[in-house]
């Protein structure tokens, strides 16, 4: 089974993307469902999180998450802390299911959702990669449409700038990706670029209708 790495900037769509190949027979994860996984209660990551961040600690025990979050934006240093944390953890789970995935036969892709992809060089692990992209206007509008639709405060023009700069440009993964998707256009538009890269790295036409 083909193995291709999926990433792109906050609200480029790599999450679209990624359920149009799951759509057509790919299987598909991604190192979100990883971090999730890894704080689990009981588990060691967990632990170490809230070692490190007490106040996230929920009257259950568990993470919460939106403290969590609050903690770190902003604050560059607690942030790398908390991703010197998480990060190994999350490797090992994508490690595992990469490993797993090549040793299947059951379906032609394994799409895997990776945010971070070249900014913690994971690009060696993919027998492929794939940058999902749109313009910083574009991106600015879906995240404020975002902010609407949970019924949460506007962003400043500030708060944009911050979670755009968290990742490498747009302009710098698609320069190192071997395949790029660019979703400033229709559902269509994209949906079409993402079967020529399917059929490019399957090497077979996708099965299945996307919606």
């Amino acid at each position: 089974m083909k193995v291709l790495g999926i990433t792109g900037g906050i609200a480029c769509g790599k999450s679209f993307v990624t359920r149009l190949f799951a759509q057509w027979g790919a299987r598909t994860a991604s190192a979100d469902e990883d971090a999730r996984t890894v704080v689990l209660p009981g588990s060691a990551t967990l632990a170490a999180v809230l070692a490190a961040f007490p106040d996230a600690r929920s009257p259950e025990g568990t993470l919460d998450r939106a403290i969590l979050a609050a903690r770190i934006f902003g604050d560059a240093a607690a942030r790398a802390r908390l991703e010197g944390i998480m990060h190994p953890a999350i490797f090992v789970e994508m490690q595992t299911a990469i490993q797993r995935a090549r040793a299947m036969t059951d379906a032609p892709l394994f799409a895997y959702e990776v945010p971070l992809l070249f900014e913690k060089e994971r690009g060696p692990l993919f027998d492929a990669t794939l940058a999902v992209v749109c313009t910083p206007e574009t991106q600015a509008a879906r995240l404020q449409e975002r902010e609407r639709l949970a019924g949460r405060p506007l962003l400043s023009p500030e708060q944009i700038a911050e979670r755009l700069s968290a990742q490498l440009p747009n302009t710098e993964k698609a320069r190192r990706a071997d395949f790029v998707v660019h979703t400033d256009g229709t559902l269509t538009d994209t949906e079409s670029q993402a079967r020529a890269v399917w059929l490019a790295v399957a090497g077979s036409e996708p099965d299945g209708t996307a919606v």
